[in-house]
């Protein structure tokens, strides 16, 4: 559970948000209209200028952010020198969770992601990119993992959406992932969009 009542304020806008939910979200809204600042600010990267950030009722507003046991990826969260499999137990390396090597190639196959191609994660294309950063962050087994158009390049995006959302039910992870995409919005449990800085339930999809 995220619980939020934060403060940002730029020249152009002001984000201003009351925020209180769980389970698999998604975030609609134009470019520039603080879907971004939104998760920076809940990952730890931006620091409102008021208010608290919640994680399970514990107050994290002033945590660094590898204390959080939030994740943040976007469309470059990967670290191009290393090979897939490396990367894939990275951070379940840092965070020092333990976890079965088997487990790791289960979770590559269900997700598509090519762990059996020796090749390092530059050679890739857009979409296994971003794969690799987003099965990283699963199996690094964090609270909530934050998806800041992560789904962009994903050729089968609505397959790996579902499998993503699948995974992440099983490890009990919450998700929060902004998208341009209705559709793969629709994906998620609850839809909200940001406009000018507000944050509100949007319920019109059908």
């Amino acid at each position: 559970m995220i619980e939020t009542e934060v403060e940002k304020h730029y020249p152009s806008f002001t984000l201003n948000i009351k925020f209180k939910d769980e389970g698999i979200l998604s975030i609609i809204g134009r470019n520039g209209s603080g879907k971004t600042t939104f998760l920076k600010i809940l990952a730890g990267l931006i620091k409102p200028d008021r208010g608290f950030v919640k994680l399970d009722n514990i107050d994290i507003t002033n945590l660094p952010i590898n204390k959080r046991n939030i994740i943040l990826v976007n469309q470059e969260t990967y670290i191009p020198n290393f090979k897939v499999k490396t990367h894939l137990l990275w951070g379940a390396k840092i965070r020092k969770i333990k976890i079965d090597e088997k487990e790791v190639y289960e979770i590559a196959k269900m997700l598509d992601v090519p762990i059996n191609e020796n090749k390092k994660v530059s050679e890739l294309s857009l979409g296994n990119k971003e794969k690799v950063a987003l099965a990283t962050a699963l199996i690094a087994k964090p609270k909530v993992i934050l998806i800041d158009e992560g789904f962009s390049n994903i050729s089968n995006r609505k397959t790996f959406i579902e499998n993503y959302i699948n995974l992440a039910r099983d490890y009990k992870i919450e998700i929060i992932y902004v998208t341009q995409d209705i559709e793969d919005a629709k994906l998620s449990e609850k839809v909200y969009r940001m406009e000018n800085g507000t944050l509100r339930f949007f319920d019109s999809i059908s």
